[in-house]
């Protein structure tokens, strides 16, 4: 953060009366420490020009979009959990007042975790930070999948979709999916088929510089999702290009979950 007091930027969950109250704590808190604080909108593509963090508010869904936000002018997030899984964000409201002044102090761990690039060859491109999703646009019909690993062909999937998730992503659609859970710390792409018509079900986790290409081979559309948002439909013979982001996202956190317990924690292993 390039400024003595921090300035933040508030991202907050649309429909939660909570988070707004939450919300509030934030900013009071903020500027009994001589902080900026202003909430943004949900439309917003970019966080002021002036703004040194990006605060989520609400439970992982929300915590994505901030951390969008983020990465796209290559500044730090912070998440409050509201949510039931809070995976990504590891405040608790009842550690505002401390993560603020943490905060004041550089005292918080800063977190870099890998991302994902998605490109097409009209030099369109996209990031995410979960995951990257091709799925069938029609119900109905199952999709088929050429995919090439640094240009060699590798094998063609008859599924429902594909997933390449980041390790921070695994625990999101890829888990659902059959895929495994990888430490976040960790860098690499993980390729996983969503209902496959295959003896080759399994998830496949590949080394981060990886680069894959998915080409459409039946005539059937496929629509290409990033952290659940759409960027593009791709038609019979199309492709996508695959690989790690250019630049990781930087996650701020007081440092008091490591993964083993996070997992636990998350999703309730401590009541099994």
């Amino acid at each position: 953060m390039s400024t003595a007091v921090p300035r933040l930027a508030l991202l907050v969950h649309a429909t939660k009366p909570e988070a707004d109250d939450v919300a509030r704590e934030v900013m009071d808190g903020a500027n009994r420490r001589g902080m900026e604080a202003v909430r943004l909108d949900h439309d917003a593509t970019h966080a002021p020009g002036d703004t040194d963090l990006v605060v989520g508010i609400g439970g992982d869904g929300t915590l994505l979009e901030a951390a969008a936000l983020a990465m796209e002018d290559d500044l730090p997030v912070v998440g409050v959990n509201l949510g039931n899984v809070g995976y990504l964000a590891d405040i608790e409201p009842g550690m505002i007042d401390l993560m603020l002044d943490r905060l004041l102090t550089r005292g918080l761990e800063v977190k870099h975790r890998m991302t994902v690039k998605a490109s097409i060859e009209d030099g369109r491109s996209w990031a995410g930070i979960n995951d990257l999703v091709v799925e069938k646009v029609m119900s109905q019909r199952l999709v088929q999948l050429d995919v090439a690993i640094n240009d060699h062909y590798f094998t063609s999937y008859r599924a429902d979709g594909l997933i390449v998730a980041t390790p921070l992503g695994s625990t999101a659609y890829s888990l659902s999916a059959g895929g495994p859970v990888l430490d976040p710390t960790l860098d690499a792409l993980i390729l996983t088929p969503v209902a496959p018509h295959s003896l080759l079900s399994r998830s496949i986790v590949l080394a981060p510089d990886t680069v894959l290409r998915l080409t459409v081979v039946l005539d059937r559309d496929v629509r290409v999702n990033l952290d659940g948002r759409e960027a593009v439909v791709l038609g019979e013979g199309e492709s996508i290009t695959v690989t790690r982001g250019e630049r990781p996202i930087r996650f701020l956190s007081l440092g008091e979950h490591p993964f083993p317990q996070a997992v636990r924690h998350q999703f309730g292993l401590d009541h099994a």
